[in-house]
């Protein structure tokens, strides 16, 4: 990995909090490296690398209890918290404070545990629907997607496939024509405004087809937010809806996406909601593992474009301000 990257310093979704529940263990992996969450008997989340300081195998294939975690290769026993209680070939000796499991950064945000391996976190990214606290929201299961994480994210950004990879849903032949739309950088984040797509069916109130109104929001290279702008003629406020999308990399060429819902009406039918969007994501996944080169090229001379492109090519430009090269190809190979 280039020494420069500042992907380590970025936050990754690992779990969703509703599933980590006292004496539990999550083993998982990001950025090549394999962790371990513990959740232990009273509830408090700890995160370590997921391989045991004395001779490196791997902590998740031992047992925990909700108070001690055992190593399955030579008994070593830790705390929840970390600390080496017990070395049972010296039943006697007092375990070094060296031997001790080293803590990774954890949060809770918007229904998720992030993990965080670097020394100087930036940020989880924004997500101002779910910070509105209005409606109601529901958490993804995660996704396993053969792909990098800015193939993943371009992919999110663009409008364009709609009426071809999404008929029917999210668009429809002949209407495939994009308009100029917003690119903008405001405070370090990149935003797409006024993106016009036309849609079978807009909204819960519509009647026929129309054009329906998003915007994007990047501030985390990632991570991405799609908003439906409600309008009038497609129900309203109540139509309106929020989707943050997070490709959590296990390596640069594979993820666990992870997507947050808010939609804007409280009694929304939320097994439908889940149901619909498991739909869309699903008609994307084989696209998407099918593009080569799997990371995504930053050199505009390595793919061809068009002006319905003018998002991806900001969020490559974004990437590169930011100094993200993980999942990424800089120049022509």
């Amino acid at each position: 990995m280039d020494a420069a990257d500042t992907i380590h310093n970025e936050w990754f979704p690992v779990a969703n909090a509703a599933n980590v529940t006292g004496n539990s263990m999550h083993p998982f992996q990001v950025l090549d490296q394999r962790y371990l969450l513990l959740c232990d008997s009273a509830g408090s989340v700890f995160v370590t690398v997921d391989t045991c300081p004395h001779r490196g195998a791997r902590l998740s294939l031992g047992s925990f209890d909700g108070q001690r975690l055992q190593c399955a290769y030579h008994g070593w026993e830790f705390e929840a918290a970390g600390r080496c209680v017990h070395q049972p070939a010296h039943p006697d000796r007092t375990p070094s404070l060296s031997a001790a499991l080293q803590p990774v950064s954890i949060r809770e945000q918007y229904g998720l545990w992030w993990v965080c391996g670097g020394d100087e976190p930036k940020n989880i990214p924004t997500f101002a629907a779910f910070a509105e606290g209005r409606g109601t929201s529901l958490v993804m299961n995660a996704a396993r997607v053969e792909s990098s994480g800015p193939r993943i994210i371009e992919n999110f950004l663009d409008q364009a496939h709609f009426p071809y990879i999404h008929a029917d849903y999210l668009g429809q032949t002949p209407h495939t024509e994009i308009g100029r739309y917003g690119v903008d950088i405001v405070d370090g984040e990149l935003h797409l405004t006024n993106c016009v797509v036309w849609q079978p069916n807009p909204g819960p109130r519509a009647t026929k087809g129309g054009p329906v109104h998003y915007d994007y929001t990047v501030s985390h290279p990632y991570a991405a937010t799609l908003t439906k702008v409600p309008s009038e003629h497609d129900g309203g406020e109540l139509g309106g809806f929020s989707i943050l999308l997070v490709a959590s990399p296990i390596t640069e060429t594979s993820c666990d996406v992870w997507r947050v819902v808010k939609v804007a009406d409280a009694g929304a039918d939320l097994n439908a909601q889940r149901a619909f969007n498991r739909t869309i994501f699903d008609q994307d996944v084989p696209i998407v593992e099918s593009q080569r080169p799997q990371r995504l090229p930053l050199s505009p001379q390595m793919e061809q474009h068009q002006p319905a492109d003018a998002g991806s090519l900001a969020y490559r430009k974004w990437l590169l301000a930011r100094g993200t090269h993980y999942g990424t190809v800089q120049i022509e190979r």
